[in-house]
């Protein structure tokens, strides 16, 4: 099973893509399923849902949350009260427990993106609460995603991939491959802290997926 774990849609606010032109593009493209993940808000995302279950498709929803961390994707919240900004950034140490509190996880997108991300100059790597990386981002350099698998190697993680789409073209640029059939958040939830999941990149019509350099009982719980 390939999901998208990392999609933007107008209600982010920071680009055009209507709901139905994704969702075409998600379904040509093989995948099974998305994950919305807009801006700092978790509600933003409920118009897409509306739309993807009247037409059939498979649509999650989570967050990208922009704290003083860098960009974290987080699944498992339902609202957004977990929202205390303090200027620009939300404090990782406000998100973290909220997060936890409803079983959820956390991700830290494009890892070494220069700019507004997370990185080893910030900690990435005594980011104990971390549950998974990002080890593919469609909107990465080349380089910004080997630096991600140099990392996801070293942490010793489960790694997950999404397109960061702001377009309809870049749709399932990057996905997650999924060991087993997920129908929903906390069977999605379950699966990434378990490891059965993978990182993968759309090449030639196909989804190849990155070697995973542990076994997938050996990933840090």
């Amino acid at each position: 099973m390939f999901i998208d774990l990392h999609c933007h849609t107008r209600y982010s606010g920071d680009n055009t893509l209507e709901p139905l032109d994704l969702i075409d593009t998600a379904r040509r493209r093989g995948l099974d399923a998305v994950c919305i993940t807009e801006h700092d808000s978790f509600c933003a995302s409920e118009p897409v849902e509306e739309i993807a279950q009247a037409e059939g498709f498979l649509v999650f929803r989570g967050v990208e949350i922009n704290t003083d961390k860098g960009h974290i994707l987080a699944f498992g919240l339902r609202d957004d009260s977990w929202k205390e900004r303090t200027g620009y950034y939300t404090k990782i140490a406000s998100v973290r427990p909220k997060v936890e509190a409803c079983g959820g996880i956390l991700i830290p997108a494009h890892p070494f993106r220069i700019i507004g991300a997370a990185s080893v100059s910030n900690g990435l790597f005594s980011m104990d609460y971390i549950n998974a990386l990002e080890v593919l981002n469609g909107e990465n350099t080349e380089r910004e995603n080997a630096l991600a698998i140099e990392a996801w190697e070293r942490l010793r993680i489960p790694g997950t991939a999404g397109s960061d789409c702001h377009f309809a073209r870049e749709v399932g640029s990057c996905a997650t491959w999924f060991e087993r059939t997920v129908g929903t958040l906390e069977e999605l939830i379950s699966e990434v802290k378990a490891g059965r999941v993978a990182p993968a990149r759309l090449d030639g019509g196909e989804y190849s997926r990155l070697p995973m350099p542990h076994r997938l009982g050996e990933c840090k719980e």
